[in-house]
């Protein structure tokens, strides 16, 4: 009779525990609201044209406008160039330490959190806060110097983590790079 009684018991507890853990609890998680990070960023070119051999500063502004992230990271980015060594950060207050991005180095693609990857085609730098609350602004700022005349273009974008919807990057539309993301086209004219 005690066996009988404890089987029940264990039986009743493993029904409850199924109810609980496959239909009630998930429904009640996904009934929550998410939290939406929106990143947004506003860049200052010195120049708009320079003579071969002279620097531009490109400073970039950058916050969450939306709600609490785990992470906050700006991407500036040079499809005219090999290496970084025309490149110079001159102000950074960003939490991390930058990272270099090189020619031919796997970077993460298409907003996948690290399901996609691909080769980079042009090195870049990315700047991050973790954790990025709203409202806190934080910026850097370039010194570049061109190595050839013509147009110099300098692709920026962010991107908040969690990666909820299109409001977790900016921008949102246009231009797409060698990561299958959007960026902000910039430009300089380099004089000969």
């Amino acid at each position: 009779m005690k066996r009988l009684l404890l089987f029940s018991i264990i039986g009743f507890s493993i029904v409850i525990y199924f109810i609980l853990t496959v239909l009630l609890l998930p429904v009640h998680y996904l009934s929550n609201e998410q939290l939406v990070p929106q990143p947004y960023f506003e860049v200052i070119l010195s120049d708009s044209e320079i003579s071969l051999g002279e620097s531009f500063r490109l400073d970039v502004v950058s916050e969450n406008i939306g709600d609490y992230g785990d992470i906050h990271i700006v991407s500036t980015a040079f499809p005219d160039l090999i290496e970084l060594d025309s490149v110079e950060i001159v102000t950074y207050d960003f939490t991390q330490s930058p990272v270099y991005i090189q020619l031919g180095d796997e970077i993460i693609s298409g907003y996948s959190g690290g399901l996609e990857s691909t080769l980079s085609e042009y090195p870049s730098i990315e700047a991050m806060n973790r954790p990025i609350h709203p409202g806190t602004k934080y910026h850097f700022e370039l010194v570049i110097t061109p190595e050839k005349p013509g147009s110099f273009t300098t692709y920026v974008k962010s991107i908040d983590i969690p990666h909820i919807n299109s409001l977790s990057h900016y921008p949102d539309s246009g231009v797409l790079d060698h990561q299958n993301e959007y960026v902000s086209v910039y430009s300089v004219n380099v004089n000969p």
